[in-house]
């Protein structure tokens, strides 16, 4: 499962303007066929209408929305026999945990977002393929590339908004301002308080997906797994590897035996997040793995290579501070015997006997 959220630049991507651009954009498939949390079959006139309208207290050159992407992968996408319908609820159920990514308390009903499925793909300078000189820039992707764009404002929805104002629901100001790409991750201090995790929000996502249809998900198809891959340092990248080569040897016995193959079981999605860390996030996954006879083993080994690391930090940090002080020490006596020196001089130069030098009589 792929989740991107665009950064955005020029033409298109420039969410400062209104939104039809990118609505007449995504309708070169079909026209109409927009969906959001509700309602489905919508024209693409009413989701520009919609959008460019639920603004409020933003500047001219401001992100008026975002694009989000949901594209699954062939083996997901054969697993529900690429559905419509099922691909709707699961939008549904990933612009839910949109909402709640952003830690203000907030469901997909205080959003107004719009949805259409695409069925196509074609690659682009950003493909590894194409930058290799593999596939030429623009030639449509083979096999099922059914994906989702979702079109969000960025303001919260006003009529919810002005409607939880009247009922006193919340004493709130201004409505709420919603990026997904702002750099604040569930914070509690200062002007921006919540924020969004991007990776927290691509696994849970994921998580959605296999919940709701029952999807067994192998280990080197998870977030965790890719993202450790990518992200990790080379002793992380190997034990990645390692359980890789361990769950690939185990599925080759259980089919030699007729047995029902071993899967990565992810945890159910909640509402926090942590900061993503790939040693942590290793450790997590492996401490879910209870069918494998050496997790505890590993996820040990990793928490005493984690304290030891912090031990030699901490270790360093005091001789370093060691260092200074003998530093400021030796400064000083050198400073005390330098005086020393000088008065010793001083009182010596005062009891040499005067010469007299006069002429005598």
């Amino acid at each position: 499962m792929m989740t991107k959220i665009p950064a955005g630049g020029g033409g298109m991507s420039n969410r400062s303007g209104s939104s039809g651009g990118l609505v007449d954009y995504l309708e070169k498939e079909q026209q109409g066929q927009w969906f959001d949390r509700s309602q489905a079959d919508l024209l693409g006139a009413q989701v520009v209408a919609e959008i460019d309208a639920n603004k409020k207290n933003l500047g001219r050159d401001d992100a008026k929305y975002y694009q989000v992407i949901l594209a699954p992968s062939q083996a997901e996408l054969a697993h529900i026999g690429s559905d419509p319908a099922k691909l709707r609820d699961f939008t549904r159920s990933a612009m839910e945990q949109y909402a709640q990514n952003f830690g203000k308390g907030i469901e997909s009903k205080d959003l107004v977002w719009f949805a259409k499925l695409e069925h196509s793909r074609h690659f682009n300078h950003g493909d590894r393929s194409v930058q290799l000189g593999e596939q030429t820039k623009g030639v449509a992707k083979v096999g099922d590339q059914t994906h989702v764009h979702v079109i969000v404002s960025r303001t919260e929805n006003l009529c919810q908004y002005q409607d939880g104002k009247k009922t006193g629901q919340h004493q709130r100001k201004n409505p709420y301002h919603l990026s997904p790409l702002t750099n604040h991750r569930a914070t509690t201090k200062g002007v921006v308080t919540g924020g969004f995790e991007r990776n927290g929000f691509s696994q849970r996502t994921e998580q959605a997906f296999d919940q709701a249809f029952g999807y067994a998900r192998q280990l080197t198809e998870s977030f965790r797994f890719l993202h450790g891959m990518k992200h990790g340092d080379e002793p992380t990248k190997a034990e990645w590897q390692r359980q890789a080569s361990a769950a690939a040897a185990d599925r080759h016995q259980r089919t030699q035996r007729h047995e029902p193959a071993q899967t990565t079981r992810t945890p159910d999605p909640t509402p926090k997040t942590p900061e993503i860390d790939v040693t942590d996030d290793l450790r997590a996954v492996l401490g879910q793995a209870l069918r494998q006879r050496d997790t505890q083993q590993l996820s040990a080994a990793l928490a005493s290579a984690q304290a030891e690391r912090d031990r030699q930090e901490q270790a360093d940090k005091q001789k370093a501070e060691l260092a200074r002080k003998q530093a400021v020490e030796a400064s000083k006596l050198a400073e005390q015997e330098n005086t020393i020196k000088e008065e010793k001089t001083q009182q010596q130069a005062l009891k040499r006997p005067t010469i007299n030098r006069g002429l005598s009589l």
